[in-house]
């Protein structure tokens, strides 16, 4: 495994660089004073949902259900707008429509998609609607999300170098989620670099006072046919750009990384206003270290070095074939892999040092 000198790199972030992953103060009065509007309902129901996640990006707000984006908002003047993609809407219902001799469908739209936020029975419906085109893989990165209070961000979009980008063609499971995010991003162009998306961003203390790691996190289910090869597996090639883009993008991510913590103690405050309005518990407390970082007491420093989480296994499957698989990607090919089993049901961290207990 690469040692720490060569796979951590300390960046002094804040003066050349300007926060990139931020909603900025006007936007979030607006987000709050919608949270308490009669026109907000939607938005309240979406923030005392503890099951769905809130990833901060410029200047908009992502809600994430199993990897799916089911709401995409924005500054609207001194409001704020919200977007879905249409398939999100499909009411998830179990009917039979009849085919006509002319070629058309005895088909109400009105009673097959939701042409109006309802409350709660539509974002229930949208949730799975979302869960019915995620697949094995994002859902299970969604549960290890969820059990993980140090978790940051997530679908984070890198812009690869042209170097690392050069001759890698998408794997299935990248061409899968462009198909199914409705903000899916174009592959690489010779005008155009390829742009990358890591699962999770952490944040995780290294025994220094004051001192907090930012790192990224790709997940995998142990299945996935990337993770293996007689000569060199595709995920080797898919962390090189990482890397590449990571160490080349570090000063901004060091830059803008404390104003997204700042947004997410901020959001949590608001969810937990809205839930105990609702006679609701609080939703489960982020790391301390997010809100350490968000106030200034700890400066953030930059992993370069993506870690690889596999999971979707039991013991017997550890023990065997998996074990020369991960084995195989720690020794040969050096990477840092945490194999965390079933992703559900767990109590600890999976997004953590390869090193740390269990």
């Amino acid at each position: 495994m690469r040692g720490t000198s060569e796979a951590e790199t300390a960046f002094e972030g804040g003066t050349t660089a300007v926060p990139y992953r931020s909603l900025g103060k006007p936007f979030l009065a607006a987000l709050e004073a919608l949270a308490q509007s009669p026109d907000g309902n939607w938005w309240a129901d979406v923030l005392a949902d503890p099951d769905l996640l809130l990833a901060v990006r410029d200047r908009s707000l992502n809600v994430y259900h199993r990897g799916a984006s089911l709401f995409r908002i924005t500054p609207a003047g001194e409001g704020v707008a919200a977007e879905t993609h249409a398939k999100y809407l499909v009411r998830q219902r179990q009917v039979l429509t009849r085919l006509g001799p002319d070629g058309g469908f005895d088909l109400d739209p009105g009673s097959s998609v939701w042409t109006r936020y309802e409350g709660l029975g539509t974002l229930a419906e949208m949730k799975r609607a979302a869960a019915a085109l995620s697949g094995l893989e994002k859902t299970g990165v969604h549960a290890l999300v969820q059990a993980s209070p140090n978790v940051v961000d997530v679908e984070i979009a890198l812009t690869s170098t042209p170097a690392a980008a050069a001759a890698v063609e998408p794997d299935g499971a990248e061409a899968n989620a462009a198909l199914l995010a409705p903000e899916a991003e174009a592959h690489a162009t010779p005008a155009q670099p390829r742009q990358d998306r890591l699962d999770v961003a952490s944040v995780e203390e290294r025994g220094v006072p004051g001192e907090a790691w930012l790192v990224f996190h790709e997940a995998k289910l142990a299945a996935n046919p990337g993770l293996r090869s007689k000569t060199t597996p595709a995920i080797v090639a898919q962390v090189a750009r990482y890397r590449a883009a990571l160490t080349e993008q570090a000063e901004r991510l060091v830059a803008g990384y404390p104003a997204l913590c700042r947004d997410l103690v901020r959001l949590d405050a608001l969810r937990n206003a809205v839930r105990a309005a609702r006679g609701l518990d609080a939703v489960t407390p982020r790391d301390p270290l997010i809100a350490e970082v968000a106030s200034g007491a700890c400066r953030l420093r930059i992993d370069p070095e993506p870690r690889l989480v596999v999971f979707g296994f039991d013991a017997d499957q550890r023990d065997g074939a998996l074990r020369a698989i991960t084995d195989d990607l720690r020794g040969r090919h050096s990477l840092q892999v945490y194999a965390v089993g079933r992703p559900n049901g767990r109590t600890t961290a999976a997004f953590r040092r390869p090193s740390d207990p269990v």
